[in-house]
C-alpha cells in the first residue's frame, strides 16, 4: 500500500518535470513499504546516491524552465535556495556515521515526505504556472491550497490504511490525548472493536499501580510536545495481564503540534523470559556465594568468610555497645583418629562435629571451619555467661554423638572469649584460642573462659 500515489492533483503539466517527480514518489513509496515491514530495508548510502543523482538532473531542468517563468526574482531565488537546501540535507544525513541503517532510512523517508508536500505541491506548481506558454485553461482548476488539502487528505487515508496493515500496534490521539484511531493489531490484542477502544478511557485497562504513572507520562508528552518511551501492564483479551513497550511521538503539522502517535509492542514473553533468567541468575549467584564462602567438607563458613563476618559483627557490637562472644573449638585426639583409622574416617569426624554445631546454634550465630580440626563460632548479642552455657551445650552434644566409624563419640575442647570495647578481631580470636588450649591442658572435653 503506497504512502503517496500519483494523481492529477499532483501534476504540474510539464511532462519532463512530472516524470521526474513520479520517480521521487516511487522511491518514497518503496522506502515506506520497507519501513513498514513489507520489504527489506535498502542500503542508506545507495539511497542517498540516488537522491543526489535525482537532484542533479531534476533541479537543473527545473531551473532552466524557471528562467522563462514570470515569477519575480525573489520567488526564483527562493526556489533555487530550496534546491540547494535539498543537497545540504542529503549531505547532512550522509555525514551521520553514528546512525544505524534503520534510523538512516527512516530519516530519509521523513525528509522526502516533507519535501513532496512542501516543495512539489507549493513551489513547483507556482513555478510552472508562471511559464508563458501555459494558459490558465491548461492547468488544474484547483488552487494550490485546494491541491494541498486534497493531497494531504489522501495521504492521511493512505497512512491509516498503511497503519492498519502494520505489524505493530499503533494509535493516534489529538491534542487532548483522546484516541482518534486505533489500528487492527491493537483491537485484536485487546479483543475489542476500534469503536469500543476509542470510546473507553484507555488508562482504565491498566492496573492501578501502572495507571497513574501512565497518565502522568502522557500528560508530560502533551505538555512538552516531545517523544518518550514507557513500559506498562494492560488487561488484554481474555483478561490476561500483558506487558507493553510503548513509544509515543508528537504529531506535527509543519511546526504545529496536533497530537500524539503511539507505537506499541507486546513484550510479555520477553518479560517472562527475563524474570525466569533473573530467578535463575539469583539462584546461581546464591549457589556461587555459598561455594565461595563455604568449606566444601563441612558446609560451614570457610576462613575467609568467617574473618569478614567477624569484622562486621565486631564493628556493629562496638558501635551499638552490644555484647559479642567467640568460641574456639578443637577436636580432641584428632591426630590419633587419622593415624589409626585413616583420613576418610577423619573426614567423617569433622562432618559429625560440624553437624553438632549446626544443630546447636541459633540462626543469628555463625560457625566456621577455622582450619584442620579447629572450628570457630561467632555468638552475636551474647554475654559471657550465655556464651559459656552455649559452649557447654555444644560440648555435651558432641560427647553424646556416637560416630559409627569410631564406635564412640569425638569429644571437643572449647575456649570462650568476650569482646571488650578496645578489641580488634585478632584480640578476640587470640583469647578464645588461649582459653581452648587451657581446656586441652586441663584434660580436654571441657570448656574454658579466661
Amino acid at each position: 500500500m503506497a504512502l503517496f500515489y500519483w494523481n492529477t492533483h499532483l501534476e504540474t503539466g510539464n511532462v519532463q518535470i512530472d516524470s521526474q517527480h513520479k520517480r521521487l514518489f516511487e522511491l518514497t513509496n518503496n522506502i515506506a513499504d520497507a519501513v513498514s515491514g513489507q520489504g527489506s530495508l535498502p542500503e542508506a548510502p545507495a539511497l542517498l546516491g540516488e537522491l543526489i543523482d535525482y537532484a542533479n538532473t531534476h533541479f537543473c531542468d527545473e531551473e532552466k524552465l524557471m528562467c522563462r517563468s514570470s515569477l519575480s526574482a525573489a520567488k526564483k531565488h527562493q526556489h533555487i535556495c530550496a534546491h540547494r537546501a535539498f543537497h545540504t540535507r542529503v549531505q547532512a544525513i550522509a555525514a551521520k556515521s553514528d546512525l544505524e541503517q534503520a534510523e538512516a532510512v527512516n530519516e530519509i523517508l521523513n525528509f522526502l515526505v516533507n519535501w513532496l508536500v512542501t516543495h512539489i505541491l507549493k513551489l513547483d506548481h507556482r513555478m510552472v504556472h508562471g511559464l508563458p506558454e501555459r494558459s490558465d485553461e491548461e492547468g488544474p482548476s484547483l488552487s494550490v491550497q485546494e491541491i494541498l488539502i486534497a493531497a494531504l487528505n489522501e495521504s492521511e487515508r493512505r497512512f491509516r490504511q498503511l497503519a492498519e496493515q502494520a505489524p505493530t500496534m499503533l494509535w493516534f490521539a489529538g491534542i487532548s490525548g483522546a484516541r482518534e484511531f486505533v489500528n487492527r493489531e491493537w483491537s485484536e490484542f485487546m479483543g475489542l472493536s476500534e469503536a469500543d477502544m476509542k470510546a473507553a478511557d484507555w488508562s482504565l485497562f491498566l492496573p492501578p499501580d501502572d495507571r497513574e504513572r501512565y497518565r502522568a507520562f502522557l500528560d508530560e508528552r502533551l505538555r512538552k510536545h516531545d517523544a518518550g518511551t514507557i513500559e506498562y501492564r494492560i488487561h488484554a483479551k481474555g483478561g490476561h495481564l500483558k506487558w507493553v513497550l510503548e513509544k509515543v511521538m508528537p504529531r506535527l503539522d509543519e511546526d504545529r503540534f496536533v497530537g500524539l502517535i503511539g507505537a506499541d509492542t507486546d513484550i510479555t514473553a520477553m518479560k517472562e523470559t527475563t524474570a525466569t533468567l533473573e530467578k535463575l541468575v539469583a539462584q546461581r549467584t546464591r549457589e556461587l556465594e555459598r561455594l565461595v564462602n563455604s568449606d566444601p567438607l563441612t558446609g560451614l563458613l570457610n576462613r575467609r568468610a568467617f574473618d569478614e563476618r567477624l569484622d562486621l559483627e565486631i564493628q556493629r557490637a562496638q558501635r551499638y555497645q552490644r555484647p559479642l562472644s567467640l568460641l574456639f573449638i578443637d577436636i580432641d585426639h584428632f591426630k590419633q583418629v587419622n593415624d589409626r583409622h585413616g583420613h576418610v574416617v577423619g573426614d567423617e569426624v569433622l562432618r559429625a562435629v560440624a553437624t553438632v554445631l549446626k544443630d546447636g546454634l541459633r540462626a543469628t550465630d555463625a560457625a566456621c571451619r577455622y582450619g584442620g580440626e579447629e572450628f570457630a563460632v561467632i555468638l552475636v548479642e551474647t554475654d559471657r555467661h550465655e556464651a559459656f552455657s552455649i559452649a557447654e551445650r555444644i560440648r555435651l552434644a558432641a560427647e553424646n554423638n556416637r560416630i559409627e566409624q569410631l564406635d564412640k563419640s569425638a569429644t571437643i575442647s572449647v575456649g570462650v572469649s568476650v569482646l571488650s570495647p578496645e578489641d580488634l578481631a585478632v584480640d578476640l580470636v587470640q583469647r578464645a584460642d588461649n582459653s581452648m588450649y587451657v581446656a586441652k591442658k586441663n584434660g580436654r572435653n571441657q570448656s574454658c573462659m579466661q
